[in-house]
């Protein structure tokens, strides 16, 4: 999977690269501000400001139909979902401002700064490609102690790796059951990692949630086989078994929505 780990911390690829860009951007223009003794280390933080706004705007009116359900998901922003073409458009806002204030002083380090962050996210987006993935041939075990085999459905999968002990797993999980529900056509897989089936069915119980596509994978072969390395990790596949998307951490509606679009090739 395209995720990062820093001693405790695990971070989405495309988080990470994100945060790459960002700080790059802001030791750029900070050199730039010095070696011109200006503010424009001022105008950086209003231009980031500007990006996180317009890019989520951006993301938030892409997808419609999930926030019309659910608007105060709009105000989540640490399950992710921005736009990015939107957001360099709210960071040009500000260069723009920029000129019409003859603060021109600012112009050139927002604009190499951006540059630069630009670059920094491409690159590690693509250092952090991994090669083709395909469901796993696993067989685990449902909570009722049956044998459940991954691969071979020839429909749509939406596997999420998960355990009780993980808060943002508990968080997610009713948007995720609720989401299974209202899809047809796509299994949703819970793959319990380490527990056992009285903590899973505990935990469901107290939450009261249904225990639909719930299994086990007690000896966490899962999390070895696809390179995950934090939960919960969410990846897609499509009918052919071939993974189309993936998320490692907390993930919101929309975002999932859009992933699983990816699998059906259903229009987002």
């Amino acid at each position: 999977m395209n995720a990062v780990s820093i001693g405790p911390l695990v971070f989405d690829g495309a988080r990470f690269a994100a945060i790459v860009g960002l700080l790059l951007f802001f030791v750029v223009v900070e050199i730039m501000a010095r070696l011109q003794k200006s503010d424009a280390a001022r105008w950086a933080g209003i231009a980031v400001l500007a990006w996180i706004v317009v890019a989520r705007m951006g993301f938030v009116a892409a997808n419609r139909p999930a926030f019309a359900a659910h608007p105060l998901d709009a105000l989540k922003l640490w399950q992710g979902g921005f736009m990015p073409a939107a957001g360099w458009a709210g960071g040009g806002g500000v260069l723009l401002v920029a000129l019409l204030r003859k603060a021109r002083c600012a112009v050139l380090p927002l604009a190499l700064g951006g540059a630069v962050a630009m670059a920094a996210h491409l690159a590690v987006t693509t250092a952090l490609t991994r090669p083709p993935v395909t469901l796993p041939e696993e067989k685990l075990i449902a909570l009722d102690g049956r044998g459940v085999q991954l691969a071979g459905r020839h429909r749509p999968v939406v596997l999420n790796l998960w355990a009780t002990w993980c808060s943002p797993c508990r968080r997610e999980m009713p948007m995720m059951t609720d989401l299974a529900a209202r899809t047809p056509g796509v299994d949703f897989v819970f793959a319990n990692q380490g527990e056992d089936a009285a903590q899973v069915v505990a935990f469901l119980q107290a939450e009261d949630l249904p225990a639909e596509g719930m299994i086990r994978d007690p000896r966490n072969r899962l999390m070895a086989e696809l390179d995950a390395i934090g939960l919960p990790a969410t990846l897609v596949f499509d009918a052919k078994g071939r993974m189309v998307a993936a998320h490692t951490g907390e993930i919101s509606r929309a975002a999932l929505t859009r992933m699983i679009a990816q699998a059906t090739g259903d229009p987002e």
